[in-house]
C-alpha cells in the first residue's frame, strides 16, 4: 500500500484544521467525484474554503493532507462536533460513477483503515461513517453497497488476512479442518468444518488426512467471511480464511 504524504501550509490552519484535538476513531466519507486521490488533495488544499479532511485514497494510493492530530472540516457537525474534532476523516474517491476504480479505491481503503487501527490499536467499532454525525447520506455509494459489508472488508484486513473478491466458478486451493461427527447415512459422512456441519460423499472423504480437507474446489458464492464451495458433488460452507490460494 503507497501512503503519500502531502503537507498543509500553516498559514491555511484557520481554515482547513483550525484546533489540536485527541482522536477516537475514523470517518468514512466518499467523495462524490471522479477525481483521483492527489487531485482532491491538491484542491482541498489549493482553495480557501472550510473544507477539509485528513486523507484520501483512490485505487492506487492514500493520500494523507492534514496532521492527524488536529480537526477538519469534513462531518458537517460544526468546529467542535466529534465528527469534525475527534475522527480521522478519510475520503475515498470515484464515487460519483462507481464501477471498478471506485471498487478498487473501496478496497484499498479498507485495508489503510485496518492500518490505522492496528497503528493506533482501536477496533472495528472506531470506524464510523459521516453519516452518524450530520445525518448527511455519506458515504453514499459505500451505503449504497452495504455499510456491513465494508466493515467487514476492513476486518479482513485487520484480522491479517487478504481480501479477495472471489467469482462464482472460480477455482481454488483450499484446506480446512474437517472432523467427522460419527454420523453416516449410505454413502454419506457427516463433518464438522468450524462453518457448518455438512455431508460428504466418500471421494470427497477420501481427500481428509489427519481431519483436514486439501482440495481443489470451485467458488458456488462467496460473501465477506464465508464461502460456498463445491469439491467433486459435495457443496459446503468454508471460511475465506480457509482458502489457501486463488488457481
Amino acid at each position: 500500500m503507497q501512503i503519500t504524504r502531502i503537507n498543509c501550509p500553516s498559514s491555511k490552519y484557520s481554515i482547513k484544521c483550525p484546533d489540536v484535538t485527541t482522536k477516537e476513531g475514523i470517518s468514512v466519507h466518499n467523495t462524490a467525484n471522479d477525481a483521483s486521490a492527489m487531485a482532491e488533495a491538491s484542491y482541498m488544499l489549493g482553495n480557501n474554503n472550510k473544507c477539509s479532511f485528513h486523507a484520501v485514497v483512490d485505487n492506487c494510493r492514500a493520500v494523507e493532507c492534514l496532521p492527524f492530530d488536529r480537526s477538519c472540516f469534513a462531518s458537517g457537525d460544526g468546529r467542535y462536533g466529534k465528527g469534525n474534532a475527534r475522527m480521522i476523516n478519510i475520503e475515498i474517491c470515484y464515487s460519483k460513477s462507481g464501477g471498478q476504480r471506485f471498487n478498487d479505491a473501496e478496497k484499498l481503503t479498507a485495508q489503510y483503515i485496518a492500518y490505522l487501527l492496528k497503528k493506533y490499536n482501536w477496533g472495528i467499532d472506531r470506524v464510523t461513517k459521516h453519516q452518524d454525525y450530520s445525518r448527511k447520506y455519506c458515504p453514499h455509494r459505500t451505503l449504497d453497497l452495504g455499510w456491513q459489508r465494508f466493515l467487514d472488508m476492513v476486518k479482513m484486513y485487520l484480522n491479517e488476512r487478504k481480501y479477495v473478491e472471489l467469482k462464482q466458478g472460480q477455482a481454488v486451493e483450499i484446506s480446512v479442518p474437517f472432523y467427522h461427527t460419527g454420523a453416516v447415512e449410505g454413502n454419506r459422512f457427516q463433518y464438522d468444518n468450524r462453518t457448518e456441519i455438512c455431508w460428504i460423499h466418500s471421494n470427497t472423504k477420501s481427500l481428509i488426512k489427519n481431519d483436514n480437507l486439501t482440495a481443489r474446489a470451485i467458488v458456488c458464492w462467496a460473501e465477506a467471511e464465508r464461502v460456498l464451495v463445491q469439491v467433486f458433488d459435495d457443496q459446503f460452507w468454508i471460511k475465506t480464511s480457509d482458502i489457501a490460494k486463488v488457481l
